[in-house]
């Protein structure tokens, strides 16, 4: 298998246990790019938190944010597509889940700051991708929005992506990371759609693609990808929808098996 991209998640899979790269996968993935295969890391994270997480310049080829939502060029650091929920489906989408759920929370990401409700506040405080920004209004019907995000106090996670999606007026994507909150993006808009995107426009295809990834916004990723490898310390589901399992992020699994894949 010839290896022309590599695509990699961040938190709990590139990342360590403290949330930072290693000195070892900074390595690593030099070794890759020096190799001639370019890297793309592609996280849930909004592209200023993920830049500070990568070490700003000079380690990736581009970054893949907010679930598929933006890609970002980490030389210039500037966003070279956005890709945003249809504003006249806000509302509605609010709305629907409101009626649907008692008690659900809700944040949104603008181009370059985040909002969110009363009962949101105390995530939005604790969330290292938003505690950066000072919060602003619930969208008017003009604004362009990169994500939704919708909170419960009881449903988590996939449970309450199942609960939700139902319940959805608009045929939106619906991302769960680490996070307890889902993440809702556009329609066809994830993390594989927009990798496979720029892979096109690279010339590189599917089956010459491997991809790391460790949560539920993961899967159609792991799924395009020619070799989808799930981390030891991911979610059942997304082990399961991958073609190799390896070691748990913490002990730089990715690290390893991309020296590895250079020496072969």
């Amino acid at each position: 298998m010839t290896v022309r991209l590599v695509v990699s998640d961040l938190d709990g899979t590139l990342l360590g246990a403290d949330g930072q790269l290693s000195r070892a996968t900074v390595e690593a993935v030099r070794e890759v790019r020096a190799a001639g295969i370019t890297f793309v890391a592609a996280t849930g994270r909004a592209p200023r938190s993920a830049m500070e997480r990568v070490g700003g310049r000079g380690l990736l080829d581009a970054l893949v944010c907010s679930n598929g939502s933006i890609v970002h060029d980490p030389e210039t650091d500037r966003n070279v597509r956005r890709r945003t929920i249809d504003p006249g489906h806000v509302a509605d989408v609010i709305a629907s889940l409101d009626a649907a759920l008692d008690d659900l929370s809700f944040a949104w990401e603008l181009p370059d700051r985040y909002g969110w409700d009363d009962a949101f506040h105390s995530i939005a405080t604790e969330h290292d991708d938003m505690f950066m920004y000072e919060p602003v209004e619930r969208p008017n019907g003009a604004d362009r929005i990169t994500k939704l995000l919708v909170s419960h106090p009881e449903i988590i996670r996939t449970d309450l992506r199942d609960a939700l999606l139902p319940h959805l007026p608009h045929p939106l994507s619906v991302g769960c990371s680490g996070v307890t909150f889902v993440e809702l993006t556009g329609p066809a808009v994830n993390k594989a759609t927009t990798i496979a995107q720029l892979a096109s426009e690279l010339g590189v295809r599917a089956d010459e693609t491997i991809a790391f990834g460790d949560n539920a916004n993961d899967l159609e990723m792991l799924a395009w990808a020619g070799t989808g490898i799930a981390m030891g310390n991911a979610h059942d589901e997304t082990k399961a929808a991958a073609d190799e399992v390896i070691g748990h992020h913490a002990d730089d699994a990715v690290a390893d098996y991309l020296l590895e894949l250079v020496s072969r």
